[in-house]
């Protein structure tokens, strides 16, 4: 151990702890805004009726979740078809 720093390796040791503290409060952070997130994608009093099969659906025109919202758009993108 060098004379000039007698305490380097507990300036060490303290660095390496503090950045795993922070690397673990970041990590939460980010999984708890993830879960945060996902919870307010879905329409508040909103559940599907039909187990996600949205073309058979009596709601459908009315429904605003995320499955009906995409099969929507797929509908108004694809031209009508004539037999």
């Amino acid at each position: 151990m060098s004379k000039c720093c007698p305490n380097s390796s507990a300036s060490r040791r303290q660095f390496l702890r503090d950045g795993l503290r922070l690397a673990i409060l970041g990590g939460l952070a980010a999984i708890g805004g993830k879960l945060a997130g996902r919870a307010s994608a879905r329409p508040a009093g909103q559940v599907c009726v039909s187990a996600g099969i949205c073309r058979g659906c009596a709601v459908f025109e009315d429904c605003g979740l995320p499955g009906a919202l995409s099969a929507k758009e797929v509908l108004r993108q694809t031209p009508a078809r004539r037999l």
